[in-house]
């Protein structure tokens, strides 16, 4: 009979633990642009039998038709998860959205935030046109520290310093014979693994665009030599904590800030829902930062989204991944933490990939990379 009540006992705890209710307090996510057009800029290479192309209407780099109906998708995904706590009302102040200097992360955003808000009742104001404005900011990438931390001394000497370490030279130097190949097959010089990266990208803008590529990438794209390559490159980025902290750590700094704050009831003014639009190298750098990464490249759409929640008693954190391709998400857990993570237990696993106020001094140099693409924007 003891035993029996101990049984009911214990059953009823594990019902009152898996049934407690959390309320959501902040919502932040981080997501990749849309499908694009093939780039202009470091992308390119010689052999690539679209090197001409203009890609009219949206030109180089530009979101297509299939990436605007994907970004539209998350909006949607984001509306029907979270509808309690967004409330149909669109609040600006109670939003919180940033893009980087991108037009297609830009557009992403305007498309995200259209499904997310779209007017009801007062705040129709075309009844043959369901949309409404919603402002949105972005800093021009030189000065853009929290989306485009990659660019920054600090990050870059670390980085330099990583790729010279005996482990790592032996692993970049395994796919030597393969990228003697590719230099060959492409007409392009390849020599590093970031050169692998920037090959991948662009067949892959042409892949889901539905070109037919040369016949020499199969095999090897979009799984094989040149997955392992790309692979590679993120495991490099991102070493070590240092490496770390000074990339995906900006924005976990960024929204432990807004979190903190809304614990100590230090503003009344908080954001519900903060919006990044950017790159898959965001999405990369947030996953591995957070410790939760698997060897992958995050698709167009897809997203890190954070939940601050809290109970009677205590906050917690969530983490879910929303893949893109396909539309759904899937919830990750922090290591060394419970789902949720209590946001104290957060705060000392991430303890040494927030990056201080010193780790966010940075005078960034001239990016070849943009300088390209924003010449190209010009003209």
């Amino acid at each position: 009979m003891t035993f029996k009540l101990c049984l009911l006992v214990i059953i009823n705890l594990i019902i009152q633990i898996e049934s407690a209710e959390y309320d959501l307090e902040f919502l932040a996510v981080v997501f990749r642009h849309g499908d694009r057009a093939p780039d202009n800029g470091r992308e390119q290479y010689p052999n690539d039998p679209y090197k001409y192309y203009e890609f009219f209407p949206e030109g180089h780099g530009g979101l297509t038709n299939r990436g605007k109906k994907r970004e539209f998708d998350l909006g949607i995904y984001l509306r029907n998860r979270y509808n309690d706590f967004l409330g149909e009302t669109c609040v600006p102040k109670k939003i919180m959205a940033r893009s980087t200097e991108y037009d297609r992360a830009k557009m992403s955003l305007q498309l995200v935030m259209s499904a997310l808000y779209p007017p009801k009742g007062d705040q129709v104001w075309n009844k043959n046109l369901i949309w409404q404005p919603i402002a949105f900011t972005y800093q021009p990438g030189d000065i853009d520290i929290l989306m485009i931390p990659e660019e920054c001394p600090k990050f870059l000497e670390e980085l330099n310093r990583v790729k010279e370490l005996p482990e790592v030279k032996k692993q970049v130097n395994k796919m030597r014979p393969f990228m003697q190949k590719l230099t060959l097959l492409s007409g392009k010089i390849i020599n590093t693994t970031t050169d692998i990266y920037d090959m991948y990208h662009n067949l892959m803008a042409e892949y889901v665009m539905g070109l037919k590529l040369p016949s020499w990438t199969e095999g090897i794209f979009p799984k094989g030599a040149l997955w392992d390559g790309i692979t590679l490159d993120y495991k490099i980025t991102h070493y070590n904590e240092k490496l770390r902290r000074l990339n995906g750590g900006m924005f976990v700094r960024h929204f432990t800030d807004i979190m903190t704050n809304i614990i100590n009831n230090k503003t009344h003014n908080a954001p519900k829902i903060n919006l990044l639009s950017g790159h898959e190298t965001n999405v990369a750098s947030l996953l591995n930062t957070l410790g939760v990464f698997e060897p992958h490249v995050p698709p167009y759409s897809s997203a890190v989204i954070i939940e601050l929640l809290r109970n009677q008693t205590d906050y917690f954190v969530g983490i879910r991944h929303y893949l893109g391709i396909p539309p759904k998400s899937v919830e990750k857990q922090i290591p060394g933490c419970a789902v949720p993570c209590p946001f104290n237990d957060f705060m000392r696993i991430m303890k040494n990939v927030i990056p201080s106020d010193d780790d966010k001094i940075c005078i960034k140099g001239v990016s070849p990379y943009r300088a390209v693409i924003n010449k190209a924007d010009s003209e």
